[in-house]
């Protein structure tokens, strides 16, 4: 089959895997298809952790028409044995002739053992075709594996003079109703949403995703004393929420955000109130692959001072707030040529709002190109 063709099978591939971001974390969301001849003749999604792979469910979709067809996979198959079997012993038993993978799967339990042990059995590989594509759909996942962190993006909901709420703290709602579904659209895409403290007593935000479908993110809050445990009754303090704290936070405390089924975390004090590095380090040793930032100000403020932002998407809505709040705030650049900068990556309208996503200046996008000092990997 020539090159062409499989860009545009791959390109299937892709579309599957980019449908099921956010909602098969800790497992990146792989897409496959089985071809037989000119046709497709299965498709599979990764399904949530635990569940069958994308190269299982399309096998299973293909059925006896799989022996002697090619497969177009997003990531390399898995060798090892985790939750679920290797899907290289699937692609086998069900005769496929031919893989052809996008990319090659930097993580330590993988790293090329798919690739080789298909050649062994007499499997035909392509490999690198569609990179592109899933070099994006496969961001989070990468990038997690190069750094040990996850990928974050910062979100920020805007007056076009760069505020986030009134001066009396009134912020709903600046951006329209489109603005509010796409920014949940991205909240269902990441696995896990991160406010600070002052967000959580002000707005009692329950970080749920509502106005689309798609599986809730893990919440967390940045609460350096642990005030929310005074507030047992905030929507945001259930089973499986992470609260990150300082050291002198009140064991007591802690003690009842425990019994709320909350998770408190200890990391050092920082510049910025807990110190984003060790927070950043915690999440990654918990898998957790993607974060999005979503307020305050001086939430906002640190992890861009300390230059942990990886994707900025700023939704600006055409109204003017005057003497409200910033949406980055605690910090002040001394000059303009030292100040961040971001590039500006792509500009959509919704409704009378805009999106603008951005990306530091100066970082190859998207990140996650090499193994890097790779740490983690994919749990099965």
């Amino acid at each position: 089959m020539d090159r062409a063709c499989d860009e545009a099978f791959m390109a299937e591939a892709v579309a599957l895997a980019e449908s099921g971001v956010g909602s098969t974390c800790p497992n990146p969301s792989v897409g496959a298809v089985v071809v037989r001849g000119a046709s497709i003749v299965g498709r599979g999604r990764t399904g949530p952790a635990g569940t069958a792979h994308a190269e299982v469910r399309a096998l299973r979709a293909a059925g006896p028409r799989a022996r002697g067809a090619t497969m177009y996979v997003t990531l390399e198959p898995c060798a090892h044995h985790g939750r679920t079997p290797p899907c290289v012993e699937a692609i086998l038993a069900a005769g496929i002739r031919r893989v052809v993978v996008g990319l090659r799967d930097p993580a330590p339990n993988v790293a090329g053992r798919g690739i080789r042990w298909l050649r062994r059995h007499g499997v035909e590989v392509t490999c690198g075709v569609g990179r592109a594509g899933c070099l994006r759909a496969h961001e989070f996942y990468l990038h997690h594996v190069r750094t040990g962190r996850p990928f974050v993006t910062v979100k920020l909901a805007t007056s076009l003079d760069g505020r986030i709420a009134t001066e009396t703290g009134e912020s709903k709602w600046i951006t329209g109703a489109a603005a509010r579904r796409h920014a949940h659209r991205e909240r269902a895409r990441h696995h896990a949403v991160c406010v600070g403290v002052g967000t959580v007593l002000a707005d009692d935000p329950a970080l749920t995703v509502r106005h689309v479908r798609g599986v809730d993110p893990i919440p967390v809050v940045l609460d350096g004393r642990l005030r929310t445990a005074d507030r047992p009754h905030l929507a945001v303090l259930r089973p499986g929420t992470l609260v990150f704290h300082g050291p002198k936070a009140a064991r007591a405390r802690r003690r009842t955000l425990r019994g709320l089924g909350a998770v408190p975390l200890e990391v050092p004090r920082g510049a910025f109130g807990l110190d984003l590095d060790a927070v950043l380090d915690v999440l990654g040793s918990l898998e957790v692959r993607s974060l999005l930032v979503e307020g305050g100000g001086e939430v906002a403020g640190g992890f861009v001072r300390t230059g942990r932002v990886d994707r900025l998407l700023l939704y600006r809505a055409p109204v003017l707030l005057g003497e409200g709040r910033a949406a980055v705030a605690g910090w002040a650049a001394s000059t303009v040529d030292g100040a961040p900068r971001f590039v500006r990556t792509k500009a959509v309208e919704l409704g009378d709002d805009l999106l603008e996503v951005l990306r530091p200046a100066g970082r190859k996008r998207p990140p996650g190109r090499g193994a890097g000092d790779a740490r983690g990997g994919r749990p099965r």
